[in-house]
Order: structure tokens, then C-alpha cells, then sequence
């Protein structure tokens, strides 16, 4: 799902960035950097580290009171 919403905003960056080349308006570069903080919309999903493997830490009668 992330990867065709980015691929999507790559696509209308790139035409923008086009025109704008094309016609140096201002506005199209506006259009361009506005469209571009939208990506901080969609983090990149995070990888869940491994279990840790090890001892159990066994509670001593102090530590449940």
C-alpha cells in the first residue's frame, strides 16, 4: 500500500518537476515541495527486532512486596 502511494507521488513530483522546468513558475515549485511534505505522512514500516534469548529474571520474595 505505501509503495504505490509513494509511487504516485513520484509520478506527479516528476511531471511537476517537468513543468516547471519547462515554464520556471513559482508556482509549480510550490506545487512541487507541497506535494513532497506529504510523504512524511506515510513512515516506513518498522521491522519488529527478535525475541531476546536468555534467562528469565526470577523476582526474590523482597522485590514482590
Amino acid at each position: 500500500m505505501r509503495n504505490v502511494v509513494l509511487k504516485n507521488i513520484t509520478d506527479k513530483a516528476d511531471a511537476l518537476a517537468v513543468e516547471y522546468n519547462k515554464t520556471k513558475d513559482p508556482g509549480i515549485r510550490d506545487q512541487w515541495f507541497k506535494l513532497l511534505k506529504t510523504v512524511d505522512q506515510y513512515p516506513e514500516p518498522r521491522e519488529t527486532p527478535p525475541p531476546k534469548l536468555g534467562r528469565k529474571k526470577i523476582l526474590g520474595k523482597a522485590a514482590i512486596r
